[in-house]
Formats: C-alpha cells, structure tokens, sequence
C-alpha cells in the first residue's frame, strides 16, 4: 500500500513538472529579429576586486516594431541586453567583486538546456514574452580589467 502512494506521488511531480517547464520557456522556431552576428568575451578583474564574468554583444540587432529585446541567457547566467553603439550589449557578472561576497552569480534553475556556444533571447512581442535560441556564438580574447570591469552603457 505504501509502494502505490509512493508512486502515485511520483507519478504526479513528473506530470506537474513538465507541464510547468514546458509552457513557461518554449523556444520560438523563427523570431521577428534580424542580426549579423553573436559573440562574447570572458572578463577577469584582479584579486584586489575579484570579479569576473562575460561581455556579450549580438550586432546590427533589429527588431520588428512591435518586438522589444529584454535579455540573454547564456552559461547559467542572465543579463539585460541594451542597445549600444549599433548593437545589443549585456555584461554578465560571473562572480561578484570581493566588496559583494566575492560569490557565484549563476542561475540555480537555468530554464533551457542549451550548448556553451548558444544562448537564448527573451524579447516582448505586442506585450508577450518569448524567446528564440541563438548557435554558433563566436568566443574573441579575453580582458584582463586592472581596476575592475567598465559598466557597459
């Protein structure tokens, strides 16, 4: 009798489960957006501050009018993307400076199952959120900041 509870339980944690992940992030097959390319680059602050994290950049992005971009979700992190310069721009903070914790900023539950080179766009069209799924990102050098990371604008 314990057994068939048991079970029962289990068998109705999976099923609310995926109906909870599977409705909250489903990934748009083509999105209104048009860009030329994606990449990012790791950032790394000395010991003195203790920061480190990843600039990400997707240029010459254009939405569709009634398309607004919000964010990326990229290597268990997520960052709001800003118009910058002729592209979109998000710094993720990968560990936070020593003045902060010095702690991981990562996501505990990342939404999507997706590679080290990909990354996920949410964006708001006519008031909803979706989001579409971005491959192939190009990895440039690195930055090594002596005094900290710039505040990307």
């Amino acid at each position: 009798m314990k057994t068939s509870k048991f079970a029962q339980f289990c068998c109705l944690l999976i099923v609310f489960s995926m109906l909870g992940c599977s409705s909250a992030y489903k990934l748009e097959k083509t999105a209104p957006i048009q860009y030329s390319r994606a990449y990012y680059q790791h950032w790394t602050a000395p010991i003195k501050v203790g920061s480190s994290g990843i600039n990400f950049h997707i240029a010459n992005l254009t939405p569709a009018n009634n398309v607004v971009i919000d964010s990326v979700f990229f290597r268990n992190l997520k960052g709001k993307l800003v118009p910058s310069r002729g592209k979109y721009v998000s710094q993720l903070i990968k560990r936070k400076p020593i003045s902060e914790g010095h702690e991981l900023n990562t996501m505990k539950e990342f939404p999507f199952e997706i590679t080290n080179r990909e990354c996920v766009v949410s964006y708001r069209e006519n008031g909803e959120t979706k989001y579409f799924k971005i491959s192939n990102l190009i990895e440039n050098e690195g930055i090594y900041y002596k005094d900290g990371p710039i505040v990307m604008q």
